[in-house]
Parts: structure tokens; sequence; C-alpha cells
């Protein structure tokens, strides 16, 4: 287990105290036996601040979100079916037919496609460590686990093989919506051979796009004053004057410290990335060996196996949506050495970062502020921001 108090979610919260009735409340969906990512996320309202009836706003919101909610899970889950609704599922059900997919999905798949992004084809080699994140303990993890079993190393290697390659696996996108999951013979007959049945899944970016898409359902009906977060890392100012800040958590071989606090004032998406697991769910994607080695959801496409550069890298942006912002940042992310300055010329105006290494909480820009920052005896944090630090940092 982790050793760090309120390790359960990140802390993210507005400037002002959380109150009820009226001012900042939580904001629960109203219940539906139907798939829901709602239980993944938390969404704060200021209910009440533009002058109307707090009870009266607060049963809006519920409505709205709930619903969302719902159309969110279908629209992205690469297993969830609907009959009206044609989201990721419908790909999967449908290789190598042509499908008229939901405008969201189809501008998913557009923004994956125009980043360059493959994890997306990583369905099998997702599966595989999903089972590994819920093993028992580490004699059944390391079986499963390609760095430490040499024949399951392989079995990951094989599915890379076709999963990297375009001419085995890749979606065309046509007009109007119009998509094609294309998927080699070769590759059908290995994933009949193996049991494969799901060839695309968005797995830990999935609430990225979800946030994003309940928080412009939620303004587009004129709620602004609010934002929605989730442990998976990722949340969404629904576009008013919301000041987000967020907590940096740091972990330390078996321990994680809650190490500072961003202010980051009225951006639009903050996403971090963590090696740990944090949230409501997120602890599914994660395993930790007894010594405090993490298997983390960040997996490359080149060979299947996980990798985190940094226990903590925070991501704003001012223009941007989560997903947009989850994609400009992961590659950087997802490597054995963190390259901050690289990230800062590739990220440009849009973004700014923040990200910890040996007991410092660097940042990117003087947008961010870093406050609260911990010295508790046993460590102490300082803050720096980059171009100040070494040029091997």
């Amino acid at each position: 287990m982790l050793a760090a108090a309120g390790i359960l979610s990140f802390a993210w919260a507005v400037n002002g105290l959380l109150s009820r009735d009226p001012g900042w409340t939580e904001i629960e969906a109203n219940h539906s036996e139907e798939p829901t990512c709602a239980g993944d996320f938390v969404f704060y309202y200021n209910v009440g601040a533009d002058g109307s009836s707090p009870a009266e706003q607060f049963k809006t919101l519920a409505a709205i979100y709930g619903d969302a909610a719902i159309r969110a899970e279908k629209l992205f889950s690469a297993t969830v079916a609907d009959d009206e609704i044609h989201g990721l599922e419908m790909l999967n059900a449908n290789v190598n037919k042509p499908v008229v997919l939901e405008k969201e999905v189809y501008d998913a798949l557009a923004l994956l496609q125009k980043n360059k992004s493959r994890e997306l084809f990583l369905a099998p080699v997702y599966e595989q460590y999903s089972t590994l994140f819920f093993c028992g303990n580490d004699d059944e993890a390391a079986i499963l686990d390609p760095r430490i079993n040499e024949e399951q190393r392989e079995i990951i290697s094989d599915i890379i093989a076709y999963t990297s390659d375009p001419q085995q696996i890749d979606i065309v996108l046509g007009e109007d919506c119009h998509a094609t999951l294309l998927v080699s013979d070769q590759y059908l007959a290995y994933a009949k051979e193996n049991g494969i049945e799901t060839f695309i899944d968005l797995f830990w970016m999935k609430n990225a796009f979800a946030a994003d898409y309940m928080a412009e359902r939620l303004a587009a009906a004129g709620f602004t004053e609010g934002y929605i977060s989730c442990g998976d890392g990722f949340t969404r100012n629904l576009g008013g004057s919301v000041s987000l800040n967020s907590s940096v958590f740091d972990r330390v071989e078996k321990t994680v410290y809650p190490a500072a606090t961003l202010q980051f004032g009225a951006v639009k998406s903050v996403v971090v990335f963590h090696d740990f697991p944090a949230g409501r769910t997120n602890d599914a994607l994660y395993y930790q060996y007894a010594d405090g080695r993490m298997v983390t959801p960040y997996i490359a496409v080149s060979d299947g196996l996980c990798r985190a550069a940094v226990s903590n890298l925070t991501v704003s942006s001012d223009s941007m949506g989560c997903a947009a912002t989850m994609l400009a940042a992961k590659q950087a992310y997802f490597s054995e050495k963190f390259q901050a300055k690289q990230l800062q010329k590739q990220l440009g105006d849009p973004y700014s970062f923040a990200f910890t290494k040996d007991s410092t909480v660097f940042f990117s820009s003087s947008g961010i502020s870093v406050e609260k920052l911990l010295n508790d005896g046993n460590i102490a944090y300082t803050a720096k921001m980059i171009g100040k630090q070494p040029e091997n940092q």
C-alpha cells in the first residue's frame, strides 16, 4: 500500500470554501442503471452564483451531468454497445466494415491521428496488464510482468508486432463521420488463435475525452462556474472564472509525499501523469511490488513496456482540453529520462507544466505559483523555474 495521507484522490479545489447551498458544492449524477463514467469523477459547481435558485440549479445540473456521464461512457468505452449511440465499441464490433460514428468519437479519432498516437491499438496489451493490476501478490504479478517474465515479454512482443504496424491495424476516417477499423487477415488469424476480441481501447486515456465531452455539454447548457476531475489525472474547467489548483504528490520508493500545491488560475484543463494510483477507481490501473516498484498504465507503443519518466508531471493549458493536453505531453512522460527543456520547446505557449525530481518542484512558467512546499523534518521540497536548472534536467 502507498504510504501517504490523503492519497485516495488528487486534491483539486477552487478559491473559497466548498459549501452546500448556496455556493460551492459537489454535484452527484442522477442515479441510473445504465453504464456511466460518473463514478470516476467529482463535479463541483458554484450553485446560485448567478442569482438562480441553488436548489433548482443543483437539480438541473445533476440531470445534465448524469445524462452526459452515461453518454460519455457509451461514446468512449471500447466494450459498451448501444443501438442508438455509435461509439468506439461499434468499430470493435465491425472490423473491416465502414460505420458511421457519433461526431464526438470521430473527432477523438481525428485528434489521435493528428498527434500520431497509436496507443488506441494497444487493447490486447492493456488486457494483459489489466490482469496483472488485479494480482493479489508479487508472485502472481511476476508471472504476468513482461519486465520479469521472459515468456510474458515474448507474448507482449508478438502483440506489439501487430499493433505497432499500420499495415496490420489502422483506422481510416472518411467524410460525414464514416470510419473503418482495418485489420489484416494475418492479425485476425492471430487474434482468433489467442482469444483477442477487442482491437482498440482508449484505456487510461478514456476519461480525458469523457472530461472534455461532459464539460462541453454543461457549458453548452449555460453552466460554466464549475469543474470536473478524476483520479486518472484529468481536470476540466467548464469555462468560467474558476481558479484551479492541484496538490502535487511525489513518490519516493514506497512513500508518496504531498510535495506542494500548484496554483494555475482560470485555465481550461489540467492533466496529471502520476506513477502511483489516485482517485476513486484509479488503483485498478496500477500494481506495486513489495519493494516499491510500480507497474503503471503508461504503456509504450514501441515495446509494450510501461514507463514513467518522473513521479509526477502536471500539464495545464489555457486553451486546450484534457485530451489535447494529454496527447501533447504523453510522449515526454513515456520515457526512461525526462527532458524538461525539450518538452518546454515542444509544447510552446498554450501549455505550462511542472514536475517533481530530487525533492524539487520544477515549473515552466511564471503563470504557475508553487505553494505549500512540504518540509516535515524528513523531507523538504524546494521550487525552481526551468531555465535556472542544470542543462541535463
